[in-house]
């Protein structure tokens, strides 16, 4: 798994990468993420490519967003609209990128210390995947669809 930053040389990735309405539920779309990014010097889109070189997981790294006050840690870094391309559910691409991630933030974000996320109440595939990616449960919190769970790990 290879994670790289979107930039406008990469919009292909961009074009090419699908969701569901199911998955839209919980997430929004790249399209979404990156107009908003354009706007937000603390966001930044990320794409997790597999061996073939195919967008196959999105989502956005994000500095001092409107949820850092509940994760009560400094210096981390959000994570948004963590999501894998319908076509490519249950090949394991989602854990791929997760593992990757703290390297990636290291060489990147050098001062982050702490990974956070907001995980839907309903989703509950996604919360026991973090959980057993390392996340700790945090309090339960009112997000911006669904009570969320406060997801932290230490990098």
């Amino acid at each position: 798994m290879k994670l790289i930053q979107y930039t406008h040389h990469n919009k292909d990735l961009l074009e090419q990468f699908e969701l569901t309405d199911e998955q839209l539920r919980f997430v929004k779309s790249p399209e979404v993420n990156v107009s908003v990014a354009k706007k937000d010097s603390n966001r930044t889109p990320i794409f997790g490519l597999n061996d073939e070189g195919k967008a196959v997981v999105f989502f956005v790294l994000h500095e001092h967003s409107e949820f850092e006050s509940q994760f009560k840690v400094d210096n981390s870094i959000y994570i948004r609209s963590f999501s894998t391309d319908h076509r490519h559910l249950r090949k394991g691409y989602a854990k791929q990128a997760l593992i990757a991630l703290p390297e990636f933030i290291m060489s990147h974000f050098p001062h982050i210390k702490y990974i956070t996320l907001l995980v839907d109440v309903p989703n509950s595939v996604a919360h026991d995947m973090y959980l057993k990616l390392g996340f700790e449960q945090g309090n339960q919190i009112e997000g911006e669809r669904y009570p969320a769970y406060c997801m932290i790990k230490k990098i």
